[in-house]
């Protein structure tokens, strides 16, 4: 063997060891060892920037689950992003998706009805956290941290059937909902 398949064959063992150890998806958009998923592709979690996933195996397992119960495709807008191309389009500095556990779906083709039902199969299956934006109305952001929070960006106030949902599953910051 020689060096650079040897370098290549090694670097493909720390990646796999890495992602085990970590219960963590590493690849490419093209190829992540071991996915598993039902509903999702590795394409679609992959940064824009360099093309390259890293999400949790809890993340890509939570949303089998929501798409499963949903009965509606879900199309991801952005999934895991890589430090530059976070930077490029001004995320925030510790945003979730840099660590690995969150998404933004695109909800524009649902009805009002179907972001609420969306919420509660989110909420059920263990995402913690929700954000809303005035000048992205048909973007949601979901993900699983510890602390959960909410927040809507750009003035007004969150739509009223994601208050909705989350009045009802109780949810509550930092806490998210006692009955997920």
């Amino acid at each position: 063997m020689d060096r650079r398949a040897f370098l290549l064959a090694a670097l493909g063992a720390s990646v796999a060891k890495e992602a085990s150890a970590a219960r963590m998806y590493i690849g490419t958009a093209a190829y992540v060892p071991g996915w598993e998923s039902r509903y999702f592709r590795p394409h679609e979690l992959a940064s824009h920037g360099n093309h390259r996933v890293r999400v949790t195996v809890d993340l890509v397992t939570a949303l089998d689950r929501v798409r499963h119960d949903y009965g509606l495709p879900i199309r991801i807008l952005s999934g895991y992003r890589d430090p530059d191309w976070n930077a490029r389009i001004g995320g925030a500095r510790r945003s979730r998706h840099l660590i690995c556990d969150a998404v933004d779906i695109d909800i524009a083709p649902y009805s009002v009805q179907a972001r609420y039902a969306l919420m509660t199969q989110l909420i059920s299956n263990g995402f913690t956290s929700f954000g809303s934006y005035r000048n992205k109305p048909n973007l949601l952001h979901t993900d699983r941290r510890a602390w959960a929070a909410v927040w809507h960006y750009g003035g007004g106030s969150r739509p009223r059937w994601l208050n909705q949902a989350l009045n009802e599953w109780k949810w509550h910051p930092g806490t998210g909902s006692p009955y997920r």
